[in-house]
């Protein structure tokens, strides 16, 4: 064969897999791979491409495979363990996620492309084939046991059989529901939502609900999705902020109501010490005040504002290292602290994904 390309990279799991990750880092970086602080690569996993650079805060699980001609992995990204991504170009947002038991690779092309955006979460056990192209905006999910393939191909185009090979454009804010299906050529619009167990082989337009086998819209707006009030908003923090909290207290931690603002703390025990970790967070429901500083709260550990913060409260917040968390806007600072980190994850839970911004 004039061209080979070997199922595992068996020489770079033989000599990099086992070793520290600290010896690992410096042997990429010592071979020009650009990578971040505070990396890590879990054991038996490695990554092998000519042009390579991870940002900071990123975490590889154990026996995971990257592989490709150029890597492009953004900060804050999460690859769990068992996945194997192989493609010859790969580019993955800040803050996303890709999940234990991911597979990307198969039939592909010299020029074959899997952009993952910003904060976005590809769940286990999804196989995805970039023959073509595959792209994903910014926010989007794609659910466990999900099937995106670039080609569609086996029996002879000659003997009059389709034979199929194109990109798949997956936009922003885009929910794949469990074990969906995405045949070549697919195009969904920005802030679609697919149902479980679909297949997909029509376009599917923006803000659409569709499902089935074959998919069909079956919504649209103003149907799909509904407007929310000024007064629901208000309402459906309040209902979730009230579970986070329920939340919070069922795992260990004890937290105090007082108005909106709470105390939070964590006590964990050490042989004969006991280790205490205090912390505060206030919700602000209406709008904020460029003319003044946060009237109150600014000494909270943790700001959750359901409105826009603006400029100048947010600089001054960060003067004072309070960790806010913008839900109109979906932005976060670039630090953190353990109390702020625990919040956005549970924002999660309900569609609301911050990205970092630097102000």
């Amino acid at each position: 064969m004039l061209i080979q390309k070997p199922r595992l990279p068996m020489k770079d799991i033989i000599v990099y897999s086992f070793l520290p990750c600290f010896v690992k880092k410096t042997l990429y970086r010592l071979k020009g791979y650009r990578i971040g602080r505070k990396v890590s690569i879990g054991f038996g996993s490695i990554i092998c491409g000519k042009k390579v650079f991870i940002g900071d805060h990123t975490k590889i699980g154990f026996f995971t495979i990257i592989r490709g001609q150029e890597i492009k992995i953004g900060s804050h990204v999460n690859i769990g363990s068992i996945t194997f991504l192989d493609t010859p170009f790969l580019e993955i947002g800040d803050d996303s996620k890709i999940n234990e038991q991911v597979f990307v690779g198969g039939l592909q092309f010299h020029d074959s492309r899997f952009v993952l955006g910003k904060n976005c979460q590809v769940m286990q056990m999804s196989f995805i084939n970039p023959a073509k192209s595959i792209i994903v905006g910014d926010d989007s999910g794609i659910g466990g046991h999900c099937l995106l393939f670039g080609h569609a191909s086996w029996q002879s185009q000659f003997e009059g059989y389709p034979v199929d090979f194109a990109p798949i454009e997956i936009g922003n804010s885009v929910s794949l529901t469990w074990r969906v299906f995405l045949m070549p050529g697919i195009k969904i619009g920005d802030g679609s939502v697919i149902g479980p167990n679909s297949l997909v082989t029509k376009d599917v337009p923006p803000k659409s609900l569709a499902a089935g086998f074959p998919a069909r819209v079956i919504s649209r707006p103003p149907d799909f999705p509904k407007d929310v009030s000024e007064e629901q908003k208000v309402d459906i923090l309040r209902n979730i902020v009230e579970e986070m909290i329920s939340y919070f207290n069922g795992s260990g931690l004890r937290c105090v109501k007082i108005g909106d603002y709470y105390e939070i703390t964590q006590e964990k025990e050490f042989w004969f010490f006991k280790k205490v970790k205090r912390f505060s967070m206030s919700v602000e429901y209406e709008r904020i005040s460029k003319n003044e500083f946060f009237p109150k709260g600014y000494n909270s550990s943790v700001l959750v504002s359901l409105r826009a913060i603006p400029k100048e409260v947010r600089r001054e917040l960060n003067s004072r290292g309070v960790m806010w968390l913008d839900i109109e806007k979906k932005e976060r600072p670039l630090f953190w602290n353990d109390l702020g980190d625990e919040v956005a994850l549970f924002l999660r839970r309900y569609g609301v994904r911050f990205l970092r911004v630097k102000e």
